[in-house]
């Protein structure tokens, strides 16, 4: 087995995922991308579900992840913390291909809606990646001497508003 292989196919089909989607996406393509045959493919994800499931557990979730500079920041400045937060729909939007043309947020709407169809287990692994985040917020908060009463209200509303903004900054884009 070839490490680098299984970790071209997954970043290939992620970025196939991306731009033509999972629906249309098949082994073929992934295999092209990939310059390996189809069977190649299949010899490490003998399925679509098992390609799908790899590339969300192992490029979608750690790109939405906060970053260790962001911790750190979090302890250090809090106004340079705030100035720099970016919600987990923007940290996965900022780590698509940087060739990557037209609306990016519908394509990570459009990735969000597929792998909740192929995977089951989806949407708790996305809901439990926002209360981490609104964890996360809440405890920075707190940790700047906010109340916790106040801190969970900021963390609440600190996502809800930077998640917005993100909406709105890319839907202006069209």
């Amino acid at each position: 087995m070839n490490p680098n292989l299984k970790q071209r196919i997954i970043e290939e089909a992620y970025r196939l995922f991306i731009t033509k989607g999972m629906k249309q996406t098949s082994f073929c393509d992934v295999a092209v991308a990939v310059h390996k045959s189809k069977g190649a493919v299949i010899h490490y994800f003998p399925s679509k579900k098992k390609l799908i499931d790899a590339v969300v557990r192992m490029r979608f979730f750690p790109d939405s992840q906060i970053s260790c500079e962001m911790y750190s920041l979090a302890d250090k400045d809090w106004n340079e913390f705030l100035r720099q937060y970016r919600n987990p729909i923007e940290r996965v939007i900022n780590s698509f291909p940087k060739h990557l043309n037209g609306n990016l947020l519908v394509c990570y709407m459009q990735f969000v809606s597929s792998a909740h169809e192929y995977m089951d287990e989806f949407p708790q692994m996305y809901q439990q990646l926002l209360v981490r985040e609104q964890d996360f917020l809440s405890n920075v908060a707190y940790d700047h001497k906010i109340s916790l009463k106040d801190a969970k209200a900021f963390s609440r509303q600190a996502l809800n508003t930077s998640i917005g903004k993100t909406f709105l900054r890319m839907f202006s884009e069209i």
